[in-house]
């Protein structure tokens, strides 16, 4: 039970998924007991011009609702602007984006006649951002009315350089149900604002002190990540606000797994491009990084691990037990695909090694698929 297959290829792999999943929380949570980081709240702080910037590629089916929802945002009007940056749209994107700039001049239109890819888009909206504090947001996604009041006060704090905003996921017909894996990410989230070193940064809706931006390469994947580690890089601190709320839609199955190949796309080349983010100098940073991010991105080598060792050593009973019990989930995944409804709890196991799958299918398409020259792939979707 404990040869040396077992220790390195089940004990280890078990050992590091537990202390990434209920260990790393819980060495969090101590940190917050022992010190946590507060922002100050200055007297006769003036409240900082904000950009709204929306990155889109044909987005018909999303901009007007987008738009109506960023105009109904309660924050200064003198003090906000909304700029749409669009990448050589084929659809009404910009029919729309220019009818709705008519009628309020808070709304520009930034647009390009070829295409040049999502993250040269983020980084002319940031050049031509006015506002001290950038709030990326996609164009799928609806903010809350007090979502810029709530996370523009962090930035009293000259080295806050991110605040990431909550967000809620709901179904088609418009419920949030709050699924375990929502709340495991915004507590992690919030515990980790707590120390200023909150590294879950989504591009749902993501704030950005404008000093705190660094330009993209063009052929980045995750813009959203990586702007983060500039951020860090330059010293700055990344905080969580849990009442500053973004809302986006639950996808099926299919589509998620298709999301989540492009997101782990983008961990590969993270991987290989920003890793000295583990260098020592950078501290608690690196420490977050590795036992938040790194761990789970190793995730399905260590299941593959521990499933091959199973049954290399399944004249056990143990490893015999372990490796049937892995096999039964493994072999009842695909349920997910067309299990709804309260049936679909009992799932879980399931949905943690769908994840994991579709962050191997990414992997594997970094490493050996088609390079896409500008990495933008998008989910289908209307805001209802």
């Amino acid at each position: 039970m404990f040869n040396i297959i077992a220790i390195v290829f089940f004990w280890l792999p078990l050992g590091l998924l537990t202390y990434h999943w209920f260990g790393f929380p819980l060495i969090l949570w101590l940190l917050v007991k022992i010190y946590r980081s507060k922002t100050p709240q200055g007297e006769g702080y003036q409240l900082p011009k904000v950009t709204v910037a929306i990155a889109a590629w044909n987005e018909e089916l999303t901009i007007e609702a987008k738009l109506h929802n960023c105009l109904s945002l309660e924050y200064p009007k003198e003090k906000m602007e909304i700029l749409v940056g669009t990448d050589a749209v084929t659809d009404r994107t910009n029919e729309i984006v220019l009818r709705f700039a008519e009628n309020d001049s808070r709304i520009h239109l930034i647009t390009v006649s070829e295409r040049i890819g999502k993250s040269a888009v983020i980084n002319l909206l940031a050049k031509e951002a006015s506002g001290d504090v950038i709030l990326f947001t996609d164009a799928d996604v609806l903010l809350e009315p007090n979502t810029l009041m709530a996370g523009v006060k962090h930035f009293y704090d000259p080295k806050v350089g991110l605040v990431l905003p909550a967000y809620k996921r709901v179904n088609k017909e418009g419920v949030a149900p709050e699924g375990l894996w929502d709340k495991y990410e915004n507590k992690i989230k919030e515990m980790e604002g707590k120390l200023g070193v909150a590294v879950g940064v989504y591009g749902w809706a993501m704030f950005m002190r404008r000093s705190a931006f660094y330009p993209l390469p063009p052929d980045t994947i995750n813009d959203d990540y990586v702007l983060g580690i500039f951020a860090f890089r330059r010293g700055y601190r990344s905080v969580y606000e849990p009442n500053s709320i973004s809302w986006t839609k639950i996808e099926p199955p299919e589509i998620e797994f298709k999301r989540k190949m492009r997101i782990s796309r983008g961990n590969a080349q993270q991987f290989f491009r920003y890793s000295d983010i583990l260098l020592p100098k950078y501290g608690l940073v690196a420490f977050v990084f590795f036992s938040h991010k790194y761990l789970r991105w190793l995730g399905p080598f260590f299941l593959l691990s521990m499933f091959a060792a199973s049954g290399i050593n399944a004249r056990t009973p143990f490893f015999l037990w372990m490796f049937v019990l892995q096999l039964i989930i493994y072999s009842t995944t695909p349920l997910l695909l067309w299990m709804r409804g309260f049936w679909r709890k009992f799932l879980f196991p399931q949905y943690f090694i769908w994840t994991n799958l579709a962050l191997l299918a990414g992997y594997w398409q970094f490493l050996f698929g088609k390079r896409l020259k500008y990495n933008w792939l998008r989910t289908e979707r209307r805001i209802d």
